[in-house]
């Protein structure tokens, strides 16, 4: 099943996957649709793209030039219900090749938001939970990194097998059509061989299942994108979120940076906390699961009583406290 049940008390938590019992179900299907989501927040006055939801039938209706009248180059287009970065497409410059990509996507995807792209700027996951941020990672696109001997494609391929001895769940850089955006963006192509140590950025979306990187900035964070990050979860109702976010610099205030909230996931990842390629790991999970000894301290006490495992400990514990407790009695009591 790939999940497990917890028994506290009368009450049983379940989890599947990353799944939690800390999100109701309607504020999950907000978060799932990223249109909806953009709407609330920006009723909200926090910062979003702006954007259009658009389906194929719109262009019977209209010319896609009225569609978008409202948005200004460059665009992203992405699926109203997508994850893990798939299905986004980032950096569109034209018209023309907007309704190419949109007839293409369009086939797979029955829906999608077309919204104005944010470029150079930085992207991070902000953990929240119970309205506490409990974990930052500053996110990075797919890249390469020269030798002098090899070209573009062979380096995507020797950096591939380096991805899988790091970790399975780091998926592999991909040469699709947001790379070739990218290095025609560089004016290179795949054949290009990088000088050593140069690095060569291959794409915009920088999620580590799309071949991007993923680095621990511990809890830091200024106060004031603190408290935008609690307020979003505060609005969207979402007990444990990951909102992402593009801006210079998650310590500047999102106000001075021209900072967007890109997303806010309902199921978001511990791994990249807990496993970060660089920078040091968050205990996250120990967080939240601690959280269930507070909601039910005596269950949990007598857990920890009656397990054999730890039956001894504690009960030592106890008959020390009540020893101290007589003696001290005892001896004020004289």
């Amino acid at each position: 099943m790939n999940g497990f049940e917890l028994k506290m008390s009368n009450r049983v938590y379940l989890f599947y996957n990353n799944d939690t019992p800390f999100n109701t179900s309607s504020s999950a299907f907000i978060a799932m649709n990223k249109y909806c989501t953009n709407q609330v927040l920006a009723a909200a006055n926090i910062p979003v793209p702006k954007g259009v939801l658009f389906h194929p039938s719109d262009l019977e209706k209209m010319p896609l030039e009225n569609i978008i009248a409202d948005l200004r180059f460059p665009l992203v287009i992405k699926p109203v219900d997508g994850s893990l970065g798939i299905g986004v497409l980032c950096n569109i410059k034209t018209i023309d090749e907007l309704s190419l990509f949109l007839k293409q996507y369009s086939e797979l995807y029955p829906s999608m938001i077309i919204e104005e792209f944010y470029g150079k700027l930085q992207s991070y996951r902000v953990l929240v939970f119970n309205r506490q941020v409990i974990g930052v990672v500053l996110c990075h696109p797919a890249r390469v990194v020269g030798d002098g001997k090899h070209n573009i494609q062979e380096l995507v391929e020797l950096t591939n097998i380096k991805r899988k001895e790091i970790d399975d769940y780091l998926g592999p850089i991909v040469l699709d059509e947001e790379c070739q955006i990218r290095l025609n963006e560089l004016g290179i192509d795949q054949r290009y061989i990088p000088a050593s140590g140069e690095v060569v950025v291959l794409c915009y979306t920088s999620n580590p299942t799309r071949g991007g990187a993923y680095e621990s900035v511990g809890l830091k964070i200024c106060k004031e994108n603190r408290k935008i990050m609690t307020k979003i979860a505060a609005v969207l109702n979402l007990g444990l979120t990951g909102i992402d976010i593009e801006c210079t610099d998650i310590n500047t205030p999102i106000s001075q940076s021209q900072g967007v909230i890109l997303e806010v996931n309902h199921r978001p990842s511990m791994l990249i906390h807990e496993k970060p390629i660089r920078g040091k790991p968050q205990p996250v999970t120990k967080k939240i699961m601690r959280t269930f000894i507070f909601r039910h301290p005596f269950t949990y006490l007598y857990a920890l009583y009656s397990n054999r495992a730890t039956a001894l400990y504690i009960r030592a514990v106890i008959a020390s406290l009540v020893s101290a407790t007589i003696y001290w009695f005892v001896f004020t009591s004289s």
